[in-house]
């Protein structure tokens, strides 16, 4: 199987996108007088004003990848995994013709909390939604429970993420904070020991002890807009 130098292909990919992994990069010749840089498939350390370009058209469908500096970096990652997830392509992080028609066709998850503003996490697809006056206005790649047992203090713990609706009831703004489980960027805790917090890994599956973990710079981003804050509801579902 080829892949694309720089590539970074999880455990998961292949079977959870549901298409093969070369279907993601297959490029469609060029039509007569198209240049090869106006179609290059685009993934982590492609730097260029197509990759700004990507950026910025990833902001205005609404999937948040911060600024659009024309380095395809860790967020631009994490944006195109959420456009992968939401459209049922294999989550190689790589953007060909299909993830660009998807980007390009696609819509944003619906809600499924009804009317009025909160986060919502949606479990099957691994998508952490920004809900305002009942609407999606902003999509993130998150990593939830892994569904596999481990220990704590003594006792045996499945890493599940409970579906429900809580409200954010406790927050940790200085930056790290220590957890018997590992360490914690600025979390946001809305369920006894369960939070959306920051994270150096976020792969496109689900990895954690149960919390939703997002990128740090996107905590960070949630703090400085008050996406999140003390009050807000926070809705954990299965999804479509």
């Amino acid at each position: 199987m080829n892949t694309v130098p720089g590539m970074q292909l999880g455990r998961r990919s292949v079977l959870r996108g549901g298409l093969g992994v070369t279907a993601g990069m297959m490029l469609t010749p060029l039509a007569a007088g198209t240049s090869h840089a106006a179609t290059r498939a685009l993934y982590r350390g492609c730097v260029g004003e197509d990759v700004r370009a990507l950026q910025k058209q990833l902001a205005t469908k609404g999937y948040w990848c911060g600024t659009a500096d024309g380095d395809f970096g860790e967020l631009t990652q994490q944006a195109t995994w959420a456009v992968q997830k939401q459209n049922g392509l294999t989550r190689d992080g790589v953007v060909g013709p299909l993830t660009r028609t998807a980007l390009a066709n696609g819509t944003l998850p619906k809600p499924v909390g009804g009317a009025g503003s909160r986060v919502e996490v949606h479990l099957r697809k691994q998508l952490f939604l920004v809900v305002r006056d009942g609407r999606t206005t902003r999509v993130l790649n998150t990593s939830t429970g892994n569904n596999q047992y481990y220990w704590l203090n003594g006792v045996r713990h499945l890493a599940v993420t409970p579906t429900g609706s809580w409200k954010v009831y406790s927050t940790y703004s200085k930056g790290w904070q220590w957890g018997p489980l590992g360490n914690l960027y600025r979390p946001m805790y809305y369920n006894s020991g369960w939070a959306v917090h920051g994270s150096a890994k976020i792969p496109p599956w689900p990895d954690s002890h149960g919390c939703s973990r997002l990128s740090t710079r996107a905590m960070d981003m949630i703090w400085s807009t008050g996406t999140m804050a003390l009050g807000t509801r926070v809705t954990i579902a299965t999804g479509a």
